[in-house]
């Protein structure tokens, strides 16, 4: 059996601590067990390292490269658009089209961030997506045709789990809090969640806890740094509520991630955050209407049956999402990508 030669653009597969960088380590560390395949990893360093891409995926050795190499049958960009130039037959994953969405103002930025998007358009056989909401963005605002789009929806990854605190910040123990997760740029939100935790808590009784510094913190708000996945755990476990303000998402894995520690979520009905919480979350609606979160942080931080409930049917939910699907879902398009039209 011939395997099949796929490169993976892995630039920032050892280093990159999003969403993006989650997802690429999880398929690529599944899949490079799968013996119907080979891989190159292409780092563009001028003497690119084996053992960073082989820790960041768990194998014992890689085989790196600083060009997709010739004889490769497909190559494969994980990270929102094509980003290096090949005659191979390409796959890439774009997990949103947040640059179209929220253009950048000053003209070379925006270029910066829309080209890798256009050149995928342009050059991919394939184009891999995380939920319909992104399928129809990609669709509409790229000028994709619907055949050349994959859903692939993403999991939250098995450490996600409910269980015990040890590794919860000593200055978190003991407290109640709502927990938000992830950066803080214009489509996630954060300001009206804010503003609206100091109208519901004004006594700051509760407190409000970010991963990343907000860039206004709140008399009562705190951030904690989640250097490794122990401590995420940790603090979506202990979490009263987590909060998932964002008007636009691709997927939502902090959403997904807090229904698998069996955390009850509250969360933004829009983009691709409804078909991943589905009736395992509470939503606002009014995703910008800061007396409807204050109104709906209230009600939930006083209803320990309702966030019981919601932390059962999340748990539930989170169980149909797979790492395992999305891998195989991924090495079938790679595979046939690699055969030809």
């Amino acid at each position: 059996m011939k395997q099949v030669h796929v490169a993976v653009d892995a630039h920032n597969l050892a280093r990159d601590d999003r969403g993006i960088g989650r997802y690429a380590r999880a398929v690529l560390s599944r899949a490079q067990r799968d013996p119907r395949f080979r891989w190159t990893f292409v780092v563009r360093d001028l003497f690119p390292r084996r053992a960073p891409v082989a820790h960041a995926i768990g194998a014992a050795d890689v085989r790196v490269a600083r060009r997709v190499p010739a004889d490769a049958d497909v190559v494969w960009f994980p990270w929102n658009g094509t980003f290096l130039r090949t005659n191979v037959p390409a796959v890439a994953t774009i997990h949103d089209a947040a640059p179209f969405a929220f253009p950048a103002a000053d003209a070379r930025k925006r270029a910066t961030e829309q080209n890798p998007f256009l050149a995928t358009a342009a050059t991919a056989r394939r184009i891999l997506v995380q939920s319909r909401f992104t399928a129809n963005e990609v669709e509409a605002r790229l000028g994709v045709e619907a055949a050349r789009v994959v859903v692939t929806p993403l999991a939250a990854d098995p450490v996600f789990t409910p269980g015990a605190l040890d590794a919860l910040p000593a200055e978190l123990r003991g407290k109640r809090y709502v927990l938000h997760v992830g950066a803080h740029d214009e489509r996630k939100n954060t300001a009206t969640l804010i503003a609206a935790y100091a109208r519901a808590f004004a006594n700051a009784d509760v407190m409000l806890v970010f991963t990343r510094r907000p860039p206004t913190l709140p008399p009562g708000g705190h951030v904690v740094d989640a250097p490794d996945d122990a401590t995420l755990v940790a603090l979506y476990r202990g979490a009263a509520l987590v909060a998932v303000p964002s008007t636009y998402e691709g997927f939502g894995l902090p959403l997904l991630e807090a229904m698998a520690c069996g955390t009850a979520a509250l969360a933004a009905r829009a983009g691709a955050l409804p078909e991943v919480g589905d009736d395992a979350a509470a939503w606002v609606d009014d995703v910008l209407d800061a007396g409807a979160w204050s109104d709906a942080l209230r009600d939930l931080l006083a209803g320990d049956a309702e966030r019981a409930a919601l932390a059962a049917r999340g748990l539930a939910r989170a169980a149909t999402f797979s790492w395992e699907r999305c891998t195989a879902q991924t090495l079938a398009i790679l595979e046939a990508t690699a055969a030809g039209p």
